[in-house]
């Protein structure tokens, strides 16, 4: 069950006269106009939420975000909400004080990110550090006296050259970038700066910076925050002090630091695989984390595990609360009463806040947990609950997200962001359908994104698109892209073919070792489905896809003609050339292919979608980001000129400075409106 709370009313009210205009379809330019909640945070005592607005503004072109407090209906902390902290600032990770009188977050001082903490009741946030470095994942001590978080500590690395000292008044050239390592640099964060990321502790009285943890081993930065023991004696956290890590990205265990610094760390797991994310119980005894044990596989599922800490050596006894569940879990936490741990979970194309009491049960804690991607349909978000109250945003197929609250049974809306704007759009209707694959029969999910005003008697163009991961998934989610296809008229098919999560362990890693494999057949069963029920131009067929579904759609063109064009996004087309250009190539050599490409080049070839060029007749649109490090644009390189010299029809989107995510507002845009226009100017001849 559905409620809105009185404030959404007057969202409606105001927005009547827009209601006697004839709906519009979905636009551009909506991408600058629709606003969603992000990393919603309850008050320790339930009544407010700290939630952070992210916008899109046109101007700049810049992804905004701002900090507000939104009260909880019926708990008595007013009925407005209130505006803490300003897009000026850029807020992120704001994080409540125990008691509920401050809330901390970062956000800029100048033109570097600083820690601030806000005084709730007065309204005013003042910065408490200087750093070099921006800081992340904010932890509050158990007595509300300090703050843990983590950041970068720079290693100057030796010099393999010096130049001869430059004429007064000489303009040369920037100093050369030596790398001794690898990744130098990463997707989205670019060139890195090199040294180890360390966990530090900020006195909130004194402003006094100390740092907790030493040496090698990215303390930290893989979790969520750093997690303190009741007492505020220690800090745990996961890293990898081992010195191949780098070659071991996949790997790391967890450690407990003396929080007062300058102490040794005590391990606390050593199995092989991944720890993180630790969280401690309320009495202190028992120590939750994600993790999984190493299989070496594509896939590898994270579950959520409870173990005893004692107060010397290993933690013991470690149980494996999720096991049963067979689906990926994180972003954990203890409910108050110790009992049990709440986490997020993928589940069939949607997320759910699952509960896991200590004898190894589940229970599902809230319906669904809605992305906060906007662009695509993945599976995510977050949540924050008190164990009776949970807030997390919430999305339906014809609306992004809203803030809203499960409590007692029921969901009730806190902020309808886009009420107005939704009151004058014209949505494309979803179904989801179940397709036998012609691989074994497995079932395939997906979904259907008509356009609106659809009618089934008349023909419509389709359009595959193909989610990335391909460890990821699609799910029934407002998207800003399908919208924009279905608008333009098309009949958009999005699935989740092998290889996707929320389908259990099993169903992943029918890829692993083989991809692309049985999942372009998948794929193809799904876009028969479709084409059988009597709607669907068959003259006019396109296939895209983004990361890995780039893959799989370079793939698909390789295998078939049935295509009238195709849109690559950020592909990888040569397996050798990700293994050593990418920020993963020790994911790729260690996890994807078993062994490395000059020892199994014939293995990394048969999988690459560049091997099979040579059959592609279809045209086709690739489109990269100039500064992808996860999917480099010399793959996108590669495929376009031996497309041209196959002599087929092809285009190549060069997106200046943009990353793997396309960078800016409105380069994804360029993306989706070039893959419009490339699918509208190409049909095959009628047969």
């Amino acid at each position: 069950m559905r409620v809105y709370s009185g404030l959404i009313g007057l969202a409606f009210v105001l927005a009547g006269p827009a209601w006697a205009e004839a709906p519009k379809p979905v636009e551009a330019l909506d991408l600058y106009r629709l606003e969603q909640p992000i990393d919603p945070q309850l008050s320790p005592d339930g009544k407010q939420v700290a939630v952070l607005r992210q916008t899109r503004d046109i101007q700049t072109d810049r992804v905004l975000t701002d900090l507000w407090l939104v009260p909880v209906p019926g708990s008595g902390s007013g009925e407005g909400r209130r505006l803490l902290v300003g897009a000026d600032r850029s807020p992120s990770t704001a994080r409540w004080s125990p008691d509920g009188s401050a809330i901390a977050f970062v956000g800029k001082d100048g033109p570097k990110s600083q820690i601030f903490v806000l005084d709730v009741k007065e309204g005013i946030a003042k910065p408490l550090t200087t750093l070099k470095f921006s800081p992340s994942a904010l932890s509050w001590s158990p007595d509300g006296k300090k703050i843990a978080f983590v950041n970068l500590v720079e290693e100057k690395p030796e010099a393999i050259y010096k130049l001869p000292e430059k004429p007064e008044g000489a303009t040369w050239a920037a100093p050369a970038r030596v790398v001794r390592t690898f990744p130098y640099r990463t997707d989205p964060e670019g060139w890195l700066t090199p040294g180890d990321y360390q966990v530090f502790t900020l006195d909130v009285a004194s402003g006094t910076v100390t740092q907790v943890t030493s040496g090698r081993g990215d303390w930290g930065r893989e979790d969520g925050q750093p997690a303190w023991t009741p007492d505020g004696q220690f800090v745990i956290v996961s890293g990898n002090p081992a010195p191949d890590a780098h070659l071991k990205p996949v790997q790391s265990d967890l450690y407990a630091w003396p929080a007062a610094g300058g102490g040794k760390a005590r391990q606390l797991t050593a199995d092989d695989g991944f720890e993180n994310s630790p969280v401690v119980s309320p009495d202190g005894k028992a120590l939750a984390y994600v993790g999984w044990r190493n299989r070496q596989t594509s896939f590898q599922r994270t579950d959520v595990f409870v173990a005893s800490l004692p107060a010397t050596g290993l933690a013991t006894q470690s149980r494996n609360l999720t096991l049963k569940l067979d689906r990926p879990a994180g972003q954990i936490s203890w409910r108050k009463d110790g009992k049990g741990v709440n986490f997020l979970y993928q589940d069939v194309g949607i997320s759910r806040v699952g509960f896991a009491p200590l004898d190894g049960s589940v229970s599902i804690a809230t319906p669904e947990v809605g992305n906060t991607r906007l662009l695509l349909p993945s599976s995510g978000g977050s949540y924050s609950t008190d164990g009776s109250k949970t807030v997390y945003p919430s999305v339906e197929a014809d609306r992004p997200a809203n803030l809203a609250l499960w409590s007692q049974g029921k969901e009730t809306i806190l902020w309808d962001m886009n009420a107005a704007w939704r009151a004058g759009k014209s949505i494309g209707k979803l179904e989801e359908i179940w397709t036998p694959s012609s691989a074994d029969g497995r079932k395939v999910h997906g979904w259907i994104l008509y356009p609106p005003d659809f009618d089934p008697s008349k023909k419509y163009p389709l359009a595959m698109d193909i989610h990335g991961g391909p460890h990821s998934d699609y799910g029934p989610m407002f998207s800003i892209t399908h919208q924009l296809y279905a608008a333009a008229g098309y009949v958009t098919l999005f699935t989740n073919p092998r290889g996707s999560i929320g389908y259990g362990e099993e169903f992943a890693n029918l890829i692993n070792l083989c991809y692309p494999c049985q999942d372009h057949d998948d794929l193809m069963s799904s876009v028969d489905a479709v084409i059988a029920r009597g709607f669907i131009d068959t003259n006019r067929l396109y296939i895209g896809g983004g990361s890995g579904g780039g893959v799989l759609s370079s793939w698909a063109i390789g295998k078939t003609n049935r295509f009238a064009a195709a849109s690559v996004k950020r592909p990888v087309i040569n397996w050798t050339s990700e293994a050593l250009t990418s920020d993963i190539g020790a994911v790729v050599t260690s996890y994807w292919f078993e062994k490395k490409p000059w020892e199994q080049p014939e293995k990394y070839w048969a999988r690459s979608p560049l091997s099979l060029v040579g059959s592609v007749r279809t045209p086709t649109i690739i489109i990269t980001g100039e500064s992808d490090y996860r999917t480099p644009m010399s793959d996108s390189e590669q495929y376009f000129q031996a497309l041209q010299l196959q002599g087929v029809e092809s285009a190549l989107v060069r997106l200046p400075e943009a990353g793997h995510g396309f960078g800016r507002p409105s380069q994804w845009l360029a993306a989706i409106l070039s893959t419009i226009g490339w699918y509208d100017s190409h049909a095959k001849k009628a047969e």
